[in-house]
């Protein structure tokens, strides 16, 4: 996502005083926030907080935040955040301001600043105490350090290798432990329900809590308890032959899309609280239609008729028929088909939204289909990797520039964009949404 694009979903989320937000800690809970605990392990951090004025009152402040972001500090933080109890988090956070300080070189009272916040970003400890430093100068190393820690900063090397000064390892919980814990971080200030939960992406394996009932307890009841875009379910699915391809077995990595957002939409239309599905990548290859034709658009096409309810006693097995809502979202009344209607291909507008990239075709060249309302999945807005770097998959948009075409989403090497091609093409992925109760 380029900078100018995630500044303007950050002040459409919090207003254009996040602009003007000169201390780090809040800051930093503001992007934590938008982008998901991830973001504290990106470069790009420094460039959010720079434009948030973050630095203004403490510049020294750069140079540490860029040494956590750049070295091993980041990624370990994320998994304490993630997966840790608040206790394993701040010992391993008394252990990363020591390292900063006896490693880097930096100063103490920068140390804890920078540590701190991030604390405090997280929701990690209520016991949290933010403390500005003194110096509002730009030296943020030790006097006696010669530069030394500065240069460490810059490079990035200084966090190398250090493990075993600031990490270690942890005894692996019960996976109901972990989804507590889960909890304990930035995530449990999230309030109950779809509408707050599908601003926040996390990425966890939720396979356990769907296996055990907890999953679909927290979907019933719509708060959606330790249920978040980009969290996932591992299941292993049979799909009857297609095409060209045989009876196979595929292992899917169902992937949280979004949170209710088939709610009050489809035929019949829906009303019960549900999670939207969709495998991580194209679980397998096949046509659109076995000719080159679009006629009769996506509800008339191969792909609707067969391969979706060959994929759908997929699905099925895997999670059960009771966990599948059944809803026809194509126009073509065949909402009696229960086959027909327990999966689906994506549209164009819910991977990418609005405003197609312009890398590829743009909206001209197709009659939107506007399933679910048209609107982007969360997921795909908050993590805009699951569009499909180095892949390409079949989408239900009507491509109008050619009879002969049908649409997909694809990447050629300068970035996922929208495009088209035959519609015999067997190449083509298949990568359906479902909705999961």
């Amino acid at each position: 996502m380029k900078l100018q694009e995630a500044l303007r979903k950050v002040i459409r989320q919090f207003g254009v005083s996040v602009i003007q937000e000169k201390k780090l800690q809040e800051a930093l809970r503001k992007v934590i926030r938008q982008f998901g605990v991830s973001v504290i392990q990106e470069k790009k951090l420094i460039s959010f907080l720079a434009d948030y004025k973050a630095f203004e009152d403490y510049p020294a402040m750069r140079d540490v935040m860029k040494a956590i972001v750049m070295g091993e500090y980041a990624k370990e933080l994320c998994r304490c955040a993630i997966e840790a109890s608040d206790e394993e988090y701040q010992r391993f956070a008394g252990r990363l301001k020591e390292s900063l300080v006896r490693e880097q070189s930096f100063r103490q009272e920068f140390a804890d600043y920078a540590v701190d916040s991030i604390s405090f970003a997280l929701g990690i400890g209520a016991s949290v105490t933010v403390t500005e430093p003194d110096d509002h100068g730009f030296e943020a190393v030790q006097k006696n350090a010669g530069g030394q820690g500065r240069r460490r900063a810059q490079s990035g090397s200084g966090a190398q290798g250090g493990g075993s000064t600031y990490g270690g390892t942890s005894q692996r919980q019960a996976p109901s432990q972990r989804r507590r814990r889960s909890l304990s971080g930035v995530f449990a200030s999230v309030p109950d329900g779809a509408d707050s939960h599908r601003h926040f992406y996390r990425g966890e394996d939720i396979t356990a809590a769907f296996d055990d009932g907890s999953f679909s307890a927290s979907v019933a009841d719509g708060t959606f308890y330790d249920i978040f875009p980009g969290d996932y379910i591992r299941k292993t699915i049979t799909v009857p032959g297609v095409a060209n391809t045989g009876t196979s077995t595929y292992e899917v990595k169902f992937v949280i899309a979004d949170l209710d957002a088939a709610m009050n939409h489809g035929s019949p239309s829906v009303t019960t609280h549900h999670a939207v599905i969709v495998p991580e990548t194209p679980v397998f290859d096949t046509y659109m239609n076995p000719t080159d034709t679009n006629a009769g658009g996506y509800a008339g096409s191969y792909m609707h008729r067969t391969v979706m309810p060959a994929f759908a006693l997929g699905l099925i097995g895997a999670f059960g028929t009771e966990h599948l809502l059944k809803c026809s979202f194509d126009g073509s009344g065949r909402s009696s088909d229960p086959l027909s209607c327990t999966c689906r291909l994506m549209t164009l507008s819910m991977v990418f939204g609005q405003t197609l990239p312009s890398s590829g075709f743009d909206w001209s060249y197709y009659i939107k289909d506007k399933c679910m309302g048209g609107e982007q999945l969360a997921a795909f807005s908050l993590h805009p990797e699951l569009r499909g770097q180095n892949m390409w998959y079949w989408v239900s948009d009507v491509y109008s520039g050619s009879s002969s075409y049908s649409a997909k989403v694809t990447d050629f090497g300068d970035g996922v964009c929208a495009y088209a091609i035959d519609a015999s093409d067997a190449d083509g992925g298949v990568r359906p949404f479902a909705l999961l109760v």
